[in-house]
């Protein structure tokens, strides 16, 4: 069976997409479902960071599509859960993927590692990785926070999506705070939905400590008892066509 690829994306840097990628697919995995995460931001590259693995990388996609690495030898398995791969970015990438390459890797990862999940961390912007990675995508989850550039950024990150093909875009708001959203200092969900235009499979509350997790290499979705690993493993469930409330608190 064809493992279902999910594109992590937004034109703006800075909103969370990595750490919304790497929470995601421990979620997954926690559930039973075969993952692998690909890091798809050529430039950043900083997904095995967030997830603790960078000393564990040897091959990267580029050695998979264009020198002939098969991706179950570049997958790192990641120690957190027996069915959560990892795949780097390169290094420094000089050009040479195409539409069909990146097609064919996908499909060649999902038959050797009998996946369920394929979650692709894009780039803050619409460079090559971000056209690879849309027309591949079953569905895309726009990142999206409180930030009026990151509003307006997931509007058009939805537009531009839907115009390089992928067949679903869902929103994922990032770091919500619930208190400023009361009070009427940031924007509220039906606001935020509203406004991006996209409609809406998860909230992830904000959590202070997902800075140090970040430096740590630590992930909320280990700890099932904090909001923002909840979350995740909410919109995890959702994904995974559990029927599951929103909730915020």
């Amino acid at each position: 069976m064809k493992a279902r690829v999910i594109m992590v994306a937004s034109c703006k840097g800075g909103v969370g997409k990595t750490t919304v990628t790497a929470n995601l697919a421990l979620s997954l995995a926690k559930l039973g479902r075969r993952t692998l995460m690909v890091d798809c931001d050529f430039g950043m590259r900083c997904l095995d960071l967030v997830c603790g693995l960078s000393d564990k990388v040897t091959y990267d996609v580029c050695d998979c599509i264009l020198r002939g690495i098969s991706p179950e030898r570049a997958a790192v398995r990641d120690p957190r859960s027996p069915s959560l791969w990892f795949i780097a970015g390169p290094y420094r990438y000089g050009g040479g993927i195409d539409g069909e390459g990146f097609r064919s890797f996908l499909e060649t990862a999902s038959e050797e590692l009998s996946l369920d999940y394929i979650i692709v961390d894009t780039h803050g912007g619409e460079g090559v990785e971000f056209s690879l990675a849309a027309p591949n995508a079953d569905i895309a989850l726009v990142i999206s926070t409180h930030q009026e550039a990151s509003i307006r950024a997931a509007e058009e990150t939805a537009k531009r999506i839907s115009e390089l093909g992928s067949a679903e875009t869902r929103l994922i708001i990032n770091s919500y705070d619930v208190k400023a959203a009361r009070r009427g200092r940031l924007p509220g969900v039906l606001e935020l939905i509203d406004r991006t235009r996209v409609r809406l499979i998860g909230i992830v509350p904000r959590d202070d400590s997902m800075l140090e997790r970040q430096v740590t290499g630590s992930l909320a979705a280990s700890d099932g008892r904090s909001r923002s690993g909840k979350a995740f493993a909410n919109v995890a469930r959702r994904l995974d066509g559990e029927s599951v409330p929103l909730s915020v608190e």
